[in-house]
Parts: structure tokens; C-alpha cells; sequence
């Protein structure tokens, strides 16, 4: 046994001495040789590096250890010219011209006699005028009535005296003469004054006018005119009372 263990030694040293000696190495004899293998080296794309826009971030202002915020300088403007533009030019407007105030009619006059319901009862060839006169419920007397033509002139009758009558106290009677009014014997038909102007309307005075007058002398209006169309003739009624 031991003489199996020393010759395995002695062969193993052997083998390294000859290795040590330029011999073919143990393990290149048992390995076939390598051929030379040649690359083709690709190159190799690299991308292009992008610029990236980095937003800048504005760095925040600390605050003045005084508290005092600092003034804002604000961008000047330079002012933008002015035009002036020439406005056409306004013709003067036309005054017209003032009317003047339409003038005032003037207030009626108040008369002392006031005029109330007149009316004409037609007979044929009868022109009388009947008068009831008044002052409150009782009769008036003293009242003067007159007849003018259209043109103010006062009627005359066939003698050439004036048409002018006044009205007395008392009552003249009638029955049936009215012809609005019913009456009889017990409740006639009363009247205080009344004149025949027959002669006048005959001689062509139709329509005439008659009103209440101061007197037979002062013919001054107390009254509103009362115009009396006979027609074919009649009697005509007019009631009065004093204002």
C-alpha cells in the first residue's frame, strides 16, 4: 500500500515538472483549440437628449420686517394723441312764433232778473207776450220789459209808441191761454204783465227781442235777451225771478 501511495506521487511530480517545462498543458491537449471569431461592432443609436422648458417659479417676496408694504410702480402710459375731429356744424333752429294766448270771454254778467221757462202757444193772428214775474213765491212789480229789432233798435206799434210795458202787483186771470199749463175756474192761469206786439212782427220785426231794462228811461239791461219767433202767431209765455 504504501508503495502504491509513493509511486502515485512520484508520477504526479513528474507531470508538473514536465508542465513546468514548456510542455503542452494537461488540460490545452485535452481541449480542442479555440478559432478567432470575428464581430462586426453595430453601433448602437443613442437619442438625442430633448430640452425640457423648466418653468421658472418666482421666488416669494418676505415682507418687509417694517409691516410697510412697498409702493407699486405702476407702468407709466404714454398718453394717446388726441384728434380732434371738426363736428359738423348745428343749424340754428327756426323759432317759431309765440301764438298769443287765445283772449279770455269775458264772465257773463250777472243780472237782477233771471230768465226762466218761455215758450210760444200758437194762435193764429194773435202776437202777445204774457209775463209772469216773480221775486221768490211772490209777484214782482215794477219790472220793466222792452222789444228791440235784431240791430238793438227799440219797436214802436202802428201810434208810434215805444214797445214798453212794466209789470204790476196783481194777478191778470186767464183760462186756457196757456197751453202747457192746465187751468180752469178754480186754478186760472195768472200773469202780472203782457203787451201786444202785433204792429211790429206785422211790419216785418220776426224774430224780435225782448229783456228786462232799468226803466222806460235807462234802457241798461237787467236781464239775458229773450228771442221770439211768432211764426203764424201765438202767445208767448215767459216766467221770471229776481236773482
Amino acid at each position: 500500500m504504501n508503495k502504491f501511495l509513493n509511486v502515485l506521487i512520484g508520477a504526479l511530480v513528474a507531470l508538473v515538472a514536465f508542465s513546468a517545462c514548456g510542455g503542452v498543458p494537461f488540460v490545452s491537449q485535452n481541449t480542442p483549440t479555440e478559432t478567432a471569431t470575428r464581430r462586426t461592432i453595430r453601433p448602437t443609436f443613442t437619442p438625442k437628449p430633448r430640452v425640457t422648458a423648466t418653468q421658472e417659479t418666482a421666488p416669494t417676496l418676505e415682507p418687509d420686517p417694517t409691516g410697510e408694504p412697498e409702493p407699486t410702480k405702476e407702468p407709466t402710459q404714454e398718453p394717446e394723441p388726441v384728434t380732434n375731429t371738426p363736428r359738423p356744424t348745428r343749424r340754428p333752429q327756426q323759432t317759431q312764433p309765440t301764438k298769443p294766448p287765445q283772449p279770455t270771454a269775458p264772465p257773463q254778467p250777472q243780472f237782477l232778473i233771471k230768465i226762466g221757462t218761455n215758450y210760444l202757444c200758437e194762435q193764429q193772428g194773435v202776437y202777445k207776450v204774457i209775463v209772469n214775474a216773480k221775486s221768490g213765491r211772490t209777484l214782482m212789480a215794477g219790472a220793466t220789459f222792452a222789444f228791440f229789432d235784431g240791430s238793438g233798435r227799440l219797436l214802436q206799434d202802428g201810434a208810434g209808441k215805444d214797445l214798453i210795458a212794466v209789470t204790476t202787483g196783481d194777478f191778470n186771470i186767464s183760462i186756457g191761454s196757456n197751453c202747457r199749463v192746465e187751468s180752469d175756474r178754480t186754478s186760472p192761469n195768472t200773469s202780472n204783465g203782457e203787451l201786444d206786439v202785433g204792429d211790429a212782427v206785422r211790419a216785418g220785426n220776426n224774430p224780435i227781442i225782448m229783456r228786462f231794462v232799468k226803466s222806460a228811461a235807462d234802457l241798461t239791461p237787467i236781464s239775458e235777451n229773450v228771442t221770439i219767433n211768432f211764426a203764424n202767431g201765438g202767445q208767448y209765455w215767459i216766467y221770471t225771478n229776481t236773482q
